[in-house]
This record gives structure tokens, sequence and C-alpha cells, in this order.
């Protein structure tokens, strides 16, 4: 099972260059926005939005943190695409040989999950680590504050990448682009079916405001979930995870080749 570890992460050469490169800028990047938050012109925006009151001051930090929380999260996106390791067994053919191997099918698939989930959590450690360098650079966001939001965000993907594994097993070689749009359909419509209640607070307030000046605290409650209640994500994930594999496991067993 090792070398199949070990094949899958070599048909991620080319990500694991790019996330070499992304996480370089990240550093850099993610530095100089703390830096100018506390010492340079966003820190002087900030109070010009402030004194002009165009924005409270939880909406200024809330703001700042959104911006700086999309550039440590590049590290997760750029090992999270699952996809290229079936197209490139499927281009090497691996699938016709696959059944030869003296590792049982669950085994095989155990092992995509498994190259997945550590690159996410390499990831993950990755950006940690930086949470707590920028924490101690910046009074934005707390570094717990930071672990849930860095947490958050690994589920989200973990829970994408297990969908995209059973969909790509579910339909086959040359179907990837099918398994990402209908595992992105199935997380959006699972998450509108679970959130109906805030969406309907959220239209009913921007349709019945009439002054301008919209409450922007209803649109900060999606931040803070995910940084308070991260734990909610990660059980879902598990179990998502779980369910996937075990799903995708009675598939390949009946459909055979596949993986």
């Amino acid at each position: 099972m090792k070398g199949l570890i070990l094949k899958d992460v070599m048909s991620l050469k080319h990500q694991l260059k790019i996330f070499v490169f992304v996480l370089f800028g990240v550093v850099v990047t993610s530095i100089l926005f703390v830096l100018s938050a506390r010492f340079g012109n966003l820190a002087l925006a900030g109070r010009e939005m402030l004194r002009t009151e165009q924005a409270s001051d939880i909406d200024v930090k809330n703001l700042a943190t959104v911006a700086l929380v999309l550039f440590m999260l590049l590290p997760i996106a750029t090992v999270g695409d699952v996809v290229n390791v079936f197209q490139a067994d499927g281009k090497a053919g691996f699938y016709r040989i696959a059944g030869a191997f003296p590792l049982p099918v669950s085994k095989r698939l155990l092992a995509r999950f498994l190259t997945i989930y550590a690159l996410f959590g390499i990831g993950t450690l990755i950006d940690l680590v930086l949470a707590l360098v920028l924490s101690s650079l910046t009074d934005l966001i707390r570094f717990r504050d930071f672990c849930g939001i860095i947490l958050s965000a690994a589920s989200v993907m973990s829970i994408y990448s297990a969908l995209v594994i059973f969909f790509c097993i579910l339909m086959g070689y040359g179907s990837q682009s099918y398994a990402q749009i209908f595992s992105l359909l199935s997380m959006g419509l699972a998450l509108i079916l679970c959130n109906l209640k805030y969406c309907g607070s959220l239209i009913k307030a921007i349709t019945t405001d009439q002054s301008g000046s919209l409450d922007m605290t209803i649109f900060w409650r999606p931040l803070d979930f995910i940084k308070e209640k991260f734990w909610i994500l990660v059980l879902i994930a598990v179990i998502v995870s779980i369910v996937s594999y075990v799903v995708s496991l009675k598939v390949a067993l009946r459909k055979r080749g596949v993986i």
C-alpha cells in the first residue's frame, strides 16, 4: 500500500511544486498584510472608515480577517485537487493492471484516501504554524480563531475530496469534471438546506433595508460559526469521509477496474 501512496503522490508532483511556490508567496504576503494592517496604509484606511462611520470596528476587523484568511487557505486548496490522481491513473492505464495487484480493492481505495488526507494534514499543519506567527504580529485575530478557521477550511476541502473520489469511481475515467461539478452542487445544496432560516433572514434583511445602512452583523454569522464551532465541520468531514469510503468501496467492487 505504501507503493500506491507513493504513486499517487508522484501523480501530484506538479501540484506539489505549485504548493511550494504558493506557500512562499503566502508567507511573504501574509506578513506584509499584517504589518500594513498594523502600521501602514491598511491601518490608515481602517481608521478613515471608522472616522467617517462607513464601517464599525467589528466590520473593519472582520474584513481584514477574511482577506488574511483567504491568503492562508491557498496552501490547503493547492493540494486538494484529487482529480489529478484519477486523470493520471487513466492516462497511464493503471486501471487495467490494478486487478493483478495482490492488494484488494479496499486497500487500494484506502491508499487513495490516505494520500489526499496526508497532504491536507501537511497543508493544515503549515497553516497553523503560520497562524501562530501572524497572531503574534497582529491583534486582528486570535490564534484560537485562526485555528478554528483553518480547521473549518480543511474540513470543507476534505468533504469535497471525499465526494470527488466517490463520483469519480461511480462515473469512471473521463468524468472527472462532472465529478467536481456534482460534488460542488451536492455541497451547495446541503449548505442551503441546512441554513434555510439564515438564508431567509439574509434575504429579508437585504430586501427590507430602506436606510442604506444595512446591519452587517448578519453577514458575519458564518465567520463567527467557523471560528467558534469548527468542531461541527470537523465531525461532518469525518462522517462524510467514512461514508464516502464505504459507498465508494461497494461501487468499486461491483464495477471492477475503476481503482
